[in-house]
């Protein structure tokens, strides 16, 4: 029999790693548990920072998510350690009724807590179902060293009531079942340093590289069940960079050991590669070639003649810079299946969109059309420059694209700018989020 459960996702997959989400619920549906979405989940909230800005803002914003969970199931399952950490902890304190009424108080009128919820960590999840975890192995992953990585929010206190602090062994055990071997390693239960980045950079590196330098040579990966442990991993600073190791999320480990082909996982949403992972297990995913084959016709790259490059506008300005603009670079890397490299760089995101080339292109192609598919891909990809989200903001908020100068309109006497009714905007907005996820 299926079991349906609200998830708590949490900011980081939320934002960040869509495509752990969707490694998650394949994950789960192996298991036979169905996620149930519920809208409108918050912060849960931050368990460094909001948490330090006042006990009752912590707690009526958890409450608030409790409330919306309890109204769907009588448990939410949540994915990561903070989330968990905050969560759980606020249902516990909540389960006294005075400090629940007063807490309540500061909620919406129509929201209020019951407390009857049951909050569950994913990583107890796995270890409750770990006999079936085992009889659903269709690929081991044999000869595959993975040094796990607990977090410190799954450990203190601990999210699997059987861990001990110090020598947890739950995560160790899910991906033993796998057939790779957990090995160990010095600082296995010391922090990736995420929590104090903010406030001492210098410490929160000096952890990560301890990490590193402990598991460069002894591990083929780094497995966590935590996003905000994952994202340290998968996106170190510059310096550390030739110490990285690939990591994988626990859904993804899981997955590949299910026979899941890693077409499905999107892997190339991962910054750090994970390309040297999938030769030792045998495994194939799509080549860079096979991803410019997918989205652009080859036959039309290779048919673009001199037009474009003498008469792009931003080549002509650029020409005898030190940073000269050639349009068709982009396309000759492209035909040698340079994909990452191309919506990764900076090169696409010079293009002026005029289409002057297409006006100028013997079969009036020109190469805006494939720019803006780029600019599309490398959105995908997280690689998102700040005026594009400060824009959707604005318009979302606004419904307009441009700041207002109210002086102007003042010195004119002609009154504010007219309000727009956003609602219609906002929920285009949304609605084309939700289809940029499923392409």
């Amino acid at each position: 029999m299926k079991k349906k459960i609200p998830v708590f996702w949490g900011c980081t997959f939320t934002h960040n790693y869509p495509f752990l989400i969707k490694s998650t619920k394949i994950m789960l549906k192996h298991l036979r548990i169905d996620t149930v979405e519920v809208d409108d989940f918050g912060c849960c909230p931050d368990p460094i920072y909001v948490k330090a800005y006042g006990k009752d803002t912590q707690l009526a914003l958890s409450a608030r998510n409790l409330t919306l969970a309890e109204r769907k199931s009588n448990e939410l399952l949540v994915v990561c350690n903070g989330c968990f950490n905050i969560l759980h902890g606020a249902n516990k304190e909540l389960r006294n009724h005075k400090l629940r009424n007063r807490i309540n108080s500061l909620l919406p009128e129509d929201t209020r807590y019951g407390g009857e919820l049951k909050v569950t960590h994913i990583l107890n999840t796995l270890t409750s179902q770990l006999p079936i975890i085992k009889t659903l192995i269709k690929k081991p992953l044999t000869g595959l060293k993975v040094a796990v990585h607990y977090g410190c929010h799954a450990l203190y206190p601990p999210v699997v009531p059987s861990d001990k602090p110090k020598k947890p062994t739950s995560l160790d055990a899910i991906v033993e079942a796998t057939g790779a071997q957990s090995i160990d390693y010095e600082s296995k239960i010391d922090c990736c340093g995420i929590p104090v980045i903010t406030f001492d950079k210098e410490e929160a590196d000096q952890m990560l590289q301890n990490k590193f330098k402990d598991i460069h040579d002894k591990a083929d990966c780094i497995v966590t069940n935590c996003p905000a442990c994952f994202m340290r991993f998968d996106i170190p600073p510059r310096e550390l960079r030739e110490l990285s190791v690939p990591v994988l999320h626990i859904s993804e480990l899981l997955n590949l050991a299910f026979g899941v082909s890693p077409n499905e996982l999107f892997f190339e949403g991962h910054s750090t590669k994970v390309e040297s992972v999938l030769e030792k297990l045998g495994l194939e995913t799509l080549e860079e070639m096979e991803l410019v084959k997918k989205y652009f016709d080859l036959a039309e790259l290779k048919s673009h003649c001199e037009a474009c490059r003498k008469e792009c506008t931003a080549a002509v300005i650029t020409k005898d810079t030190k940073n000269p603009f050639d349009s068709l670079d982009t396309v000759d890397k492209l035909l040698e299946g340079k994909f990452y490299e191309v919506i990764r760089g900076k090169e696409i995101w010079r293009c002026l969109q005029c289409g002057k080339c297409e006006e100028r292109c013997p079969t009036n192609r020109g190469l805006s059309d494939m720019f803006s598919k780029l600019r599309e891909l490398a959105i995908m990809d997280g690689q998102i420059p700040k005026i594009i989200n400060d824009k959707i903001k604005m318009i979302e908020e606004t419904g307009y694209g441009m700041p207002k100068r109210a002086g102007v309109r003042k010195r004119m006497d002609i009154g504010p700018a007219p309000e727009i009714e956003v609602k219609g905007i906002k929920q285009i907005i949304a609605a084309t989020k939700k289809n940029k996820k499923k392409k």
